[in-house]
């Protein structure tokens, strides 16, 4: 595991040359046939691969699972800019406390929760 911040991130599963060079097919090899056996490993054994093409890297192979971690966490990082660049004027008298805007709105916390797994919010 590396920290970086208070996040905790995984290390690459690739520690050296010769693990990385077994994860890497060439597009001519995905082609012959090797394809569906690529694919089935990736989906299964959750293991990723480097495509190559005139030997360099072109496109990544990665379960969907983690694909879909990837664009949401893109997703996040931007929604995340966006906030810190709408904040970064703002006066102190501008704003409300959370509480507040939820008192006024007629809402409390704890009702809140309740939509957070039923509202899907962009």
């Amino acid at each position: 595991m590396i920290k970086v911040g208070d996040a905790v991130m995984s290390k690459r599963k690739f520690f050296n040359l010769k693990d990385l060079a077994s994860y890497m097919i060439s597009v001519s090899d995905l082609g012959r046939g090797k394809a569906s056996k690529i694919i089935e490993k990736v989906a299964k054994k959750k293991e990723h691969y480097i495509v190559v093409k005139n030997n360099k890297p072109q496109a990544v192979i990665i379960p969907i699972e983690e694909y879909d971690e990837l664009i949401e966490a893109q997703e996040d990082l931007e929604l995340l800019q966006l906030a810190i660049e709408r904040t970064k004027n703002l006066k102190e008298g501008e704003t409300l406390p959370f509480e507040e805007i939820l008192k006024e709105d007629g809402l409390t916390k704890e009702e809140l929760k309740k939509y957070i797994d039923i509202v899907e919010i962009e």
